[in-house]
């Protein structure tokens, strides 16, 4: 089996390029101000392992603050219109940060012969930002609300990892989450990172929208932390709690 270390090379010297910068809000002059830790290893855009700490560190922006949801984070260039993030970090390079983290990726979601809900080692996920000149912090699940229940998301993403298919027209090995699924709060077989139980994406059912009286101003620079978590076997994946 192909190590973490070996699959990130083979990942980044297959990686395609970065999405083009989008139209929208100015970013802020506060993004500068942001310094890599010098001991974290740069990966690609937007992307480094702490191997200290053993995490992932992805740099996104606030696309969106309100609204039906189908991602916490997207691609940049794709689907901002229904994802609160987006990044220019290379999905199969997400992937592969995941990797070297400890994290095992499970199964994205299947449909059929009948509905199996993604799986894989469960994901924190702290948002770090600034506002009036102070560092912010939250957990992402405080930027998604249940709109049946007006609270915040209380179950954490799984590393799902995405797919890998047979392109029909190249007949290469094409990564599913290039086409902008990075995490997702409805269920698709692309996604990165999904919920570990059923969750609609048809516009009469979804469950989820963006909490925005939590959500910083669009444009924002926001620092997303990863790191695996130990399973819960105290929660189901079958249904939303």
């Amino acid at each position: 089996m192909c190590t973490p270390l070996a699959l990130l090379a083979a990942l980044t010297l297959t990686a395609p390029p970065p999405a083009p910068e989008e139209p929208g809000p100015a970013r802020s002059s506060r993004a500068e101000s942001f310094q890599p830790d010098p001991g974290w290893r740069p990966i690609g855009p937007s992307l480094w392992f702490d191997p200290k700490q053993r995490r992932m560190v992805l740099r996104a922006r606030v696309v969106l603050r309100e609204g039906p949801l189908e991602h916490l984070m997207c691609l940049k260039g794709t689907k901002e219109h229904e994802a609160i993030l987006a990044t220019g970090a290379v999905p199969r390079q997400i992937h592969a940060v995941l990797l070297l983290t400890g994290a095992e990726p499970g199964h994205p979601v299947q449909f059929v012969p009948e509905f199996a809900p993604p799986t894989g080692s469960p994901i924190a996920i702290e948002l770090e930002w600034q506002e009036a000149g102070k560092t912010r912090r939250a957990n992402a699940r405080d930027w998604i609300r249940d709109e049946r229940t007006k609270a915040p998301l209380t179950t954490d993403w799984v590393f799902a990892g995405s797919q890998l298919i047979d392109d029909p027209l190249t007949k290469k090995p094409y990564y599913t989450a290039d086409d902008g699924d990075l995490i997702t709060v409805t269920n698709f077989a692309s996604a990165i990172l999904d919920l570990p139980f059923a969750s609609t994406a048809n516009d009469a059912d979804r469950v989820f929208g963006a909490h925005t009286e939590r959500i910083p101003p669009r444009g924002t620079e926001v620092t997303l932390n990863f790191r695996p978590l130990p399973p819960d076997p105290k929660k189901s994946p079958a249904s939303a709690k």
